[in-house]
């Protein structure tokens, strides 16, 4: 996914590079690149995932279980800003609360035993990426950076029957094995449709692939969550 996105930037550039010299050159399209501010809230639905590997400089704890957990879909949620900073380019600035996460289904193959657990690690994060944005009524644009954030919380739900059908289920919430600070790189590449000079509405891909351990350096694993998904903004361009 993250090739793609990558392919998906250099089209999107080497799109508005042409672009802009057949505008120098005829001084006549109809398009121009957007150089207003901008404020805009939107929602992030993605499917989280994780790098985990055991901690070889403590305990190389193995696996187990862990190995089996599949990805979760999540949602997230931000508010941010653009300012134009230079020639063609916006810093695309804000907060976002953003969670990551994973999850784990088991099954008996002889009994209606089962268990499972739904795994959230939740952040209050700063995301700051450079963008680029093409077009007047519908406008393309991409997006580059990083999203640094501070740990807000933990919390694994589960549930289990035994084999005679009984169910129960139960919360943990641990927040001191967590590391306090994370970063990770952020790209967006999506459309932008105005609707009228102030108001618009954005739909873009997103990946988010976190770059330092979630855990504190001296825990079991070595656990890099991943994230790729969609956008939907609201914006109000001023």
């Amino acid at each position: 996914m993250l090739r793609i996105l990558f392919f998906c930037a250099f089209f999107l550039n080497c799109f508005i590079s042409n672009a802009q010299l057949i505008n120098d050159s005829k001084n006549q399209s109809r398009f121009s690149f957007n150089q207003q501010n901008a404020l805009s809230f939107g929602v992030d639905y993605h499917s989280s995932f994780r790098e985990l590997s055991s901690n070889t400089t403590f305990l190389s704890t193995p696996l187990g279980e862990r190995e089996y957990e599949i990805p979760r879909w999540m949602t997230g949620y931000s508010l941010r800003i653009e300012i134009p900073v230079f020639r063609i380019f916006k810093i695309n600035g804000g907060l976002s609360f953003q969670q990551n996460g994973e999850s784990y289904n088991w099954n008996s193959p002889t009994t209606d035993s089962t268990f499972s657990y739904q795994t959230s690690f939740k952040y209050i994060g700063m995301p700051v990426q450079l963008s680029i944005e093409y077009g007047n009524k519908i406008s393309i644009f991409g997006a580059i950076g990083v999203s640094p954030a501070i740990f807000n919380s933990y919390l694994q739900r589960s549930q289990w029957t035994n084999d005679v059908g009984s169910s129960n289920s139960d919360e943990t919430s641990i927040q001191d094995n967590c590391n306090s600070f994370i970063l990770s790189f952020q790209g967006n590449i999506g459309a932008h449709y105005h609707i009228n000079d102030h108001f618009g509405v954005q739909l873009s891909a997103l990946y988010r692939k976190q770059l330092n351990n979630t855990y504190k350096e001296f825990e079991d694993y070595i656990h890099k969550a991943f994230a790729v998904g969609f956008n939907l903004a609201i914006s109000y361009q001023f």
